[in-house]
């Protein structure tokens, strides 16, 4: 009887395997492994910084471990079904936290809570690590557009403001609910799109859930249009994006209390210019994002307060010759004065890198915990970046020079805005706004087509920005050093 059971189970599993192997499916992807070395990530050896959880402004970081190290993964697994000649089913599926973790962080000794803890030697996988569906969604190619509907990524530009998270090494994505469709006509674009981005109640009796009613809604409706000609190497796109959150809405809160005040009503406009034009050894590249509108109770004062904000991104790159390249970047981020109702900052997307420890992580999420290290944001910052790249064979060599000042600072006897814990304090004294400089070393070798070996060495001159304590004595600052090894592997 077992046999025949096995048998037939054999049966079963082998014409499954041939009716999935004639699926129409491509399957391609992305999996990396890095390690990371950080010291000094505190900015100073001065015991007492600053008590968790406390907003007092300062720029001091939690008493605890000053020196980091750590190794991620990040997964990204991308099928494509093929349903006829006008329909494409895609998707993307990860693990872990968005898409990926860190070593170490799905492991248990026993999920038996009886049994003896005296068996060292005995890890199982602590099932922490679901597979998430993050993307999925179909492309129907009509006589007249191409209709995306589902749950898709989009970008736009530089990735500023709205980023697809398409590189490998992208942690972060910005994610669409809803449909669009590219119309084009000649060199011009046009691409309406429509979007339900939450409707979550988190405070439900009868557990977390999505609420059909429509008051815990976050939509988004806009267009955006392109002319892209490729004979003169000339690119120009206009983002227009018009968000709306309605009072229940718990995907926004108040940046005071981020513990329970909800933003409430909001309804912001997002203008975005991206401008890119290349000559025959010469790039450049500028993104304007603008945003204005109702922006809800964002100071946790019971004021509805409107928002304002504005940056400028300008890329260059010379490619000199063959083996070398050239570029040279800046960047003016909006910052919040704290002193009127009116928010003048602008945070960009977390994957929006300028350098390999400014602005790239969460320091303070190291010593207190409660969110992602590398959950950080480029914001109230003017930036210079000059940087080469040198290419010979299967190496990449590459060096960059970053330094910053921030654009907006506390000034004593005036409120002030804490843009990395994002509240808002009475300032006692002035802050400086030098947020240092910073020399990376990096190298890319492709070991082959598929498979590339990254590493870095990065030194960061902290700035007297971060000694800043909102009190009499300022902290004694220590430079930040930063190394690491990265595996990469696409198929």
């Amino acid at each position: 009887m077992q046999l025949m059971i096995r048998n037939y189970l054999v049966l079963i599993l082998f014409f499954s395997s041939l009716s999935s192997w004639s699926l129409p499916i491509d399957w391609s992807g992305t999996l990396n492994y890095d390690t990371t070395l950080i010291n000094n990530y505190r900015r100073t050896n001065d015991s007492i910084t600053k008590t968790p959880g406390s907003r007092n402004g300062t720029q001091g970081i939690a008493s605890g471990d000053d020196s980091a190290h750590f190794q991620t993964y990040l997964f990204k697994l991308n099928p494509q079904l093929i349903v006829n000649d006008s329909i494409t089913v895609k998707g993307e599926l990860s693990t872990g936290h968005i898409r990926g973790g860190i070593a170490g962080d799905n492991s248990t000794q026993t999920q038996d809570p009886n049994s003896s803890s005296n068996t060292y030697f005995q890890t199982s996988p602590a099932q922490r690590s679901a597979l998430n569906v993050n993307q999925l969604y179909a492309e129907i190619f009509a006589d007249t557009a191409l209709i995306k509907i589902g749950r898709m990524s989009k970008g736009f530009g530089m990735g500023a403001v709205l980023n697809s998270g398409d590189k490998a090494t992208d942690r972060f994505f910005t994610l669409y609910d809803g449909i669009q469709g590219e119309m084009k006509i000649g060199n011009f674009s046009l691409t309406p799109h429509w979007a339900r981005l939450s409707t979550y109640n988190d405070n439900n009796a009868a557990g977390n859930r999505a609420e059909p009613n429509g008051s815990y809604d976050v939509r988004e409706l806009g267009l955006s249009a392109t002319y892209d000609n490729k004979t003169k190497d000339l690119l120009f796109s206009l983002m227009y994006a018009k968000r709306f959150s309605e009072s229940k809405n718990s995907l926004y809160y108040s940046s005071e209390d981020a513990s329970d005040f909800k933003r409430g009503r909001t309804a912001v406009t997002l203008i975005d210019l991206y401008l890119e034009k290349k000559w025959e050894k010469f790039k450049f590249a500028v993104e304007v994002p603008l945003m204005s509108g109702d922006f809800g109770n964002v100071y946790d004062n019971s004021t509805n307060s409107q928002i304002s904000s504005s940056s400028i991104l300008v890329q260059t790159l010379w490619n000199v010759s063959n083996k070398w390249d050239v570029g040279f970047d800046f960047g003016q981020v909006g910052g919040d004065k704290g002193e009127t109702n009116r928010f003048e900052g602008m945070y960009l997307h977390p994957n929006f890198h300028v350098a390999e420890l400014m602005f790239r992580y969460n320091y303070t999420a190291f010593n207190e915990g409660g969110k992602s290290i590398f959950d950080a944001n480029l914001a109230n910052t003017r930036y210079f970046k000059f940087h080469t790249g040198f290419k010979s064979d299967k190496w990449l060599w590459k060096s960059a020079l970053i330094s910053a000042k921030a654009m907006q600072t506390a000034k004593s006897g005036e409120q002030s805005y804490h843009h990395e814990e994002g509240y808002r304090f009475l300032a006692n004294k002035n802050q400086n706004d030098d947020l240092g400089v910073e020399l990376d070393l990096g190298f890319d070798y492709a070991w082959n087509p598929n498979l590339t070996l990254s590493g870095f060495f990065a030194y960061w001159f902290v700035g007297d920005y971060y000694a800043f304590t909102n009190t009499n004595s300022d902290l004694d600052l220590q430079n930040v050093m930063g190394s690491g090894l990265r595996l990469s592997i696409t198929f």
